[in-house]
């Protein structure tokens, strides 16, 4: 079993405040020998312990949505118990982040990853965290912490946490951005190889969680019934489309 350290204090914020202290870039995680990797923040602490093959068919289904997407974006995972996914400028570099409650919630389901990922890279294709920019600020004093990386463990570090600094960027996402987030994610996710139906799964999996429409990410990323049923038509017509080479008529 591989043990992955990392701990980073920062606050990044991408469409509302997101606050965590530890990060995994999944690159490397990759590379990590042993089918069962543990997450461990700088102290030891293990905050979950995950196996290879589903960070392997997360980084695959990352690879191929960047790929559709033409774009090019890290993938990393971050501590917090409340599930949430974001797409956020970090040192000047795209991410994707995935917290570790939505990777508890989502469990062995890897198309729901692909969901995810899907609608973040979605926001990166079409310019949404750019043109949503608020505010940035650089966090600095963080070179004491770069020592405890992922090289520690035998495993390379990432480039994104090389540096003594973090840029952090503010984005706030409108609702036609969540909408068309929503449709070229689905898109993404056919052309990855993924089910699309998983979409519908996560928002419903979502709602159905004690707590349901307060967790994080439905503060940025509204679920509702109403917008389980727009996915549901959205695939119907999309579906249709790729079966028939045109639209549906309306």
């Amino acid at each position: 079993m591989k043990r992955l350290y990392f701990g980073l204090s920062l606050t990044l914020l991408a469409g509302c405040a997101t606050h965590f202290r530890s990060y995994w870039n999944v690159r490397e995680m990759v590379l990590s020998p042993g089918p069962v990797i543990e997450l461990a923040t700088a102290e030891g602490k293990v905050l979950l312990t995950v196996e290879k093959r589903t960070i392997q068919k997360l980084f695959l289904y990352h690879v191929r949505i960047a790929r559709a997407a033409n774009v090019q974006t890290e993938l990393l995972l971050v501590d917090g118990d409340e599930p949430n996914a974001f797409a956020a400028l970090i040192n000047g570099r795209r991410a994707v982040a995935i917290n570790l409650g939505m990777v508890k919630l989502i469990g062995a389901d890897d198309d729901e990853f692909a969901a995810l990922l899907g609608h973040e890279t979605a926001h990166w294709a079409k310019g949404h965290v750019d043109s949503g920019r608020t505010r940035s600020r650089t966090i600095q004093g963080l070179g004491t912490l770069v020592g405890v990386g992922l090289g520690a463990v035998g495993v390379p570090a990432a480039g994104l946490i090389s540096g003594v600094g973090a840029d952090i960027i503010e984005s706030s996402f409108s609702r036609d951005d969540e909408r068309e987030a929503d449709a070229l994610g689905i898109d993404y996710m056919m052309a990855a190889g993924a089910d699309p139906w998983a979409a519908v799964r996560l928002h419903e999996k979502m709602l159905a969680r004690p707590g349901g429409v307060r967790i994080p990410f439905l503060s940025s990323h509204p679920s509702s019934l109403e917008r389980i049923e727009n996915l549901k038509r959205l695939i119907e017509a999309k579906k249709l489309q790729s079966q028939t080479g045109r639209a549906p008529s309306h």
